[in-house]
């Protein structure tokens, strides 16, 4: 259904870039859509390329019923959304660990409370949960990779820490620049490199420092576990690793060396972006993490 609404969009606004605008669907995958929905049809529906953009004979007829249809479903949509009737079914929401832990657990008693008759299912910690084959109805993801796709909607800004342990660091030289940081040892969630480079994600630009040794692991309580066990620098969000600087397990590396944020966006598939349970949720969602 999603195909076909991008094509009526793009019909109406005069270009799949407008549509893709218009729908919030992300333009790379725009035209991949529409291949899709012409294969499907077994038709050229819209001829574009060299300026030109325009209905093909098969995509006029087309265009016509399939406007028809969408009309008939956003009319039962927008019933249903306006109903009162209390949510039913199963909401299957997809979360990093951190995530669930730290930002989620305080607010989904709130949720429940509020739609008890729906059957919420949290899945902690799937990498990589493909909603087209329904593992899940919504996912939370660090990053935009593999969102193409989807509809994708940033919550909130995650900053990240440079953290050890002070056993760590007093068996190691002073770190006053990043440049210090070359042969040291770090634990990192960050993509795989060269065997003994680290990148360290400034806002000016990224830094790569020739390191000892670079544990990785997608765990970022087992990255802090290690760090505090004097394993290396971690390089974590702050949201998990505050409560041990704080307490003094680990003490903060270059606190004045500003890292890129992560970007936690939350994601669905265009095609439900009216389904009732999931609106509610992400709507509750950003409420809720407005202030967290």
């Amino acid at each position: 259904m999603s195909d076909v609404r991008l094509f009526v969009k793009a019909v109406e606004v005069g270009g799949l870039t407008q549509a893709a605008d218009a729908l919030s669907v992300p333009k790379a995958s725009a035209s991949r859509q529409l291949k899709r929905l012409e294969a499907l049809v077994g038709h050229t529906l819209l001829h574009r390329g060299g300026g030109h953009f325009g209905l093909t004979g098969e995509g006029r007829e087309f265009f016509s019923t399939a406007k028809d249809v969408l009309e008939a479903v956003d009319q039962a949509l927008s019933q249903l959304s306006n109903t009162n009737e209390a949510l039913t079914g199963q909401l299957r929401v997809s979360v990093p660990g951190y995530v669930g832990r730290e930002l989620l657990s305080a607010h989904l008693s709130g949720f429940m409370a509020a739609h008890p008759q729906l059957k919420l299912t949290v899945d902690v910690g799937s990498e990589r949960v493909d909603l087209f084959r329904e593992d899940a109805d919504v996912v939370i993801r660090v990053g935009l990779e593999g969102c193409e796709d989807l509809v994708a909607r940033r919550i909130k800004k995650q900053p990240l820490v440079l953290c050890a342990a002070p056993s760590y660091l007093e068996r190691h030289p002073e770190i006053k620049g990043i440049d210090d940081l070359s042969g040291h040892y770090f634990l990192t969630s960050g993509p795989e490199r060269h065997a003994m480079e680290m990148a360290i994600p400034g806002v000016d630009r990224e830094h790569v420092v020739r390191a000892a040794g670079v544990f990785r692991a997608n765990d970022p309580e087992l990255l802090l576990r290690l760090a505090c066990s004097a394993g290396g620098i971690a390089l974590v969000p702050l949201l998990c690793a505050r409560s041990a600087i704080q307490s003094g397990s680990l003490v903060t590396v270059l606190p004045s060396f500003e890292l890129t944020p992560e970007e936690l966006n939350l994601m669905y598939l265009p095609a439900r972006r009216n389904t009732r349970k999931i609106r509610t949720f992400v709507d509750f969602i950003f409420k809720a993490l407005e202030q967290a």
